[in-house]
This record gives C-alpha cells, structure tokens and sequence, in this order.
C-alpha cells in the first residue's frame, strides 16, 4: 500500500514538473496540433516515468539481495511485543483510513463525471434532434453550445447567422475527436484528483481544442471579422451559463481565443523549444532507474586464494567456546508473536551467548558484506566455495572488512544484541545455491 502512495506521489510530480515546463514554454504559441500532443503525452510519461526502473537491463550479479528480517525472537518480553504490535496496528490502520479516503474520493469523482454524462444522455432526449451528415444536432433551451463525440448540442436562442459558424465550430471539434482527449483527461484526473494542477491542464487541453477548432474554421472561407463579432456576442452568454451542470463538457474559453485568433503566427523556428520537452522526459524517466552496477564479492584474485583454501561446506560452529546445546531457537516453521502468532518460516538457527563473545568463520571464503543491515543489526556475509553463503546477524562488531580474506576459525565479529533483537544472541544462516538450508545439517565441529 506504500508503495502505491509513493508512485501517485512520484507520478504527480513528472506530471506536474511536464506541465509548468509546457505553460513556461508553449502555452501561447500558435502550434497548436504539437501542443494537443504535448498535452496528451503527459499523462503518459508521468504514469510511466516511476516505472522506469523495471526497463533498466541488468546482467546476472553476484549483488547480495538482503531479504526482510523476519527472525523469532525467543526471548522478547510480553510489554515490548504489544508495544511493537501496536505501533504496527497504528501504522497499518492509518494507511487503511487513507487508502480508503482516496478511493472515496476518486469513486465520487468518477460518478461526477459518469453523472454529467448521463445528463447529456437526458438533455438529448428531451431535445429536437436533426441531422447535418454524421452529426446530430440537438437543439436545446440552454444558451450553451458545445459537442460530445458526433452530438452537437446548440442553443435555439442563436441567431440563424451565428448558427452556421458555431455548428462549424463544434464539427471542427468532432472531425478532430477532441470528446477522446477530454474522456482520457477526466478518467486521469480520477486517479490524480489530489494534484490542483491537473484541473488547470484541463482547461489548457480544452483551450488547445479550441484553438484548433478555430482555425479549422478561419481555414475556410469565414471572415476573421465575422468570426470575431459571434464570439464577442457570445462572452455575455458564456458568464451567465458558467455554473451549468452542462457546461461539463463545454468551459469554453471566448477570450483566450480571441487572443489567439489576433495573435501573429509563431516562427516556425520556435519549434525546436519542444526539444526542452523531449529532455525533460528523459531525464525524469533517467531519475527513476537504478544505476546498472555490479559489484564484485570476491577481488580479483579469487583463483590464486582459492587453491589456498579448502574447498569444504561451513562446517565450524559459529560462536567460540560454544556447542549445539546453546542454540535457543532451530530453523524451521514456528508461531511469531511478533506476527500475531503467525506461522513463519525460521531460516537459520540463533545461539544465545554473552555479548562480547567472538563470532568466527565457519569454512574459508571472502567478506562479502560487513555492515549494519536495518533489522538484521550488524551483518556480516561470507562467500564460500561451491555456491555456499554464511550470514552472521545482531554482531556488536566486526572484525574483518569487505573484500577480505577468511580462513575457517577466523574472529570475524562479536556476539551482540543490534537489529530486530532483544537478547545477545547470534543469528546464523547457511545459503546453498541461493536457498536457505538448515545450518545444523553442516556443523560438525
């Protein structure tokens, strides 16, 4: 559930960092069909861009992948197991509650848009309704004038002389398919409603239409002057109607227009400024993906070392001065109390002993990892011969460094009580081949 918070999160800011970069560069030229376009891909690239990572190709590694901890704690104390229990109660439940509140309210705003729909359903059909070609005009007592899909729907207080360039007007909108772009941009918008800009790109898609429409029809054989005179005439009736519920689909746009029909056309050279666009994708997609590194466990060196060890599985007991019969907890499925007395798997085996005492190498190998590990504490991981892996968990300290050579018996750190843990103790692992397997299978000594 986090992780869907952190990628609406992380799609919200492409999505707005896009949309600044288009009203900064390209909201007021006249290149209106790469504007539409530009509009329509944002969503696209915000929706994509968080995703990046998983495009990123990697070759096979030898990267030690930590998994969660989910260790049994065999001795934790009834007080700090509630405690923790209900921190995490506290945490969960208020991801619920926000999780919940955003479905809410992106269900409330799907059925706003599903309702003003249905409302252009019930205009029709209490409406005279003609037919121009494929288009059905619906003549209704509103004063606005707007289209969706190949219905227009016209005012029957329009002059006969406004009347023929307003129904130019709206099939310019229905030859170019501009209802698909808005549909897109409400269903985007019931995912994203908690960004206040996607409801100012909105009305930047919808005056790019415009835009579009109007040129479609001054391509013609229209006078600028005549057409200019009906959207003058045409202000007053757009204030008086703005709070329609029909105007859903309309929130025209008159004086933005007029602006942009008077404006002079935009050099052609402008265009290359869309390449800031192009950039600007890339590099927000190339902030999500993972660097494509691998590092090396074992120097390089590794065959001369090896003929000087001895090619045996991790047979030593792992704490100095210690012997089976102080192991606390085996490997194997048992009930957590920290997991409300889930069922877990118990992948290595803990053995209790004072803090301080030597932790040791249990066959040769190289330190591939001696670091603090979150829940594991203080990790130390050894890459042995013949696919076997050794981790040391919850160590006070090391004693060894990365990269560093370990022959079997070797002090490589100290028992401790670091990470997920609540008494000294070491937690101890055996990786075959990757698969953990049960250590007590392999110490012999």
């Amino acid at each position: 559930m986090t992780s869907f918070f952190i990628y609406l999160v992380q799609s919200s800011l492409v999505f707005s960092c896009l949309y600044v970069l288009y009203i900064i560069v390209s909201s007021k030229v006249t290149f209106h069909q790469i504007n539409r376009f530009s509009l329509l891909l944002m969503p696209v690239v915000a929706l994509l861009a968080p995703l990046s990572y998983l495009l990123t190709l990697k070759a096979p590694s030898t990267i030690i992948q930590i998994p969660q901890f989910n260790e049994f704690i065999a001795n934790s104390e009834t007080v700090l197991v509630d405690t923790i229990e209900e921190t995490s109660t506290k945490a969960y439940n208020f991801k619920t509650i926000l999780f919940g509140l955003y479905i809410l309210v992106s269900s409330l705003v799907f059925l706003r848009m599903l309702h003003s729909i249905w409302l252009l359903f019930q205009l029709k059909q209490q409406s005279k309704v003609t037919h121009n070609g494929n288009v059905q005009l619906i003549h209704t007592n509103h004063t606005n004038t707007f289209s969706f899909f190949n219905w227009i729907f016209i005012s029957k207080h329009i002059n006969p002389s406004e009347n023929i360039l307003i129904v130019e007007h709206e099939k310019a909108h229905v030859v170019l398919k501009h209802s698909i772009d808005v549909l897109l941009a409400e269903i985007y918008i019931v995912f994203f409603w908690f960004n206040p800009l996607v409801y100012r790109y909105r009305k930047s898609l919808k005056a790019v239409h415009e835009y579009q429409a109007d040129s479609w029809v001054l391509n013609g054989a229209t006078k600028t002057s005549n057409y200019l005179a009906v959207l003058l005439q045409n202000i007053e009736k757009e204030t008086a109607t703005s709070n329609s519920l029909y105007s859903y689909f309309n929130q025209s746009v008159i004086k933005k227009r007029i602006d942009m029909i008077t404006r002079k056309p935009t050099a052609k050279v402008y265009k290359l400024t869309y390449s800031v666009f192009i950039m600007g994708a890339a590099s927000l997609c190339l902030a999500f993906t993972k660097p494509n590194t691998t590092e090396k466990l074992l120097p390089s060196t590794t065959p001369q070392l090896a003929k000087e060890f001895v090619l045996d599985p991790p047979t030593l007991f792992p704490v100095q001065g210690k012997s089976k019969k102080d192991i606390s907890s085996t490997y194997g499925k048992r009930r957590n109390p920290l997991k409300n007395g889930k069922k877990m798997m118990h992948n290595g085996i803990d053995i209790k002993a004072p803090i301080g005492t030597p932790v040791v190498a249990t066959a040769d190998g190289v330190i591939a990892k001696a670091a603090d590990q979150d829940k594991w504490g203080n990790l130390i991981v050894i890459e042995h011969s013949d696919g076997y892996q050794t981790w040391y968990a919850h160590l006070q300290k090391f004693n060894v460094t990365k990269n560093q050579s370990v022959k079997k018996g070797d002090i490589i750190g100290y028992v401790g009580n670091t990470g997920a843990s609540l008494g000294a103790h070491l937690h101890y692992e055996v990786h075959y081949k990757e698969a953990q397997v049960n250590p007590i299978n392999f110490i012999k000594e």
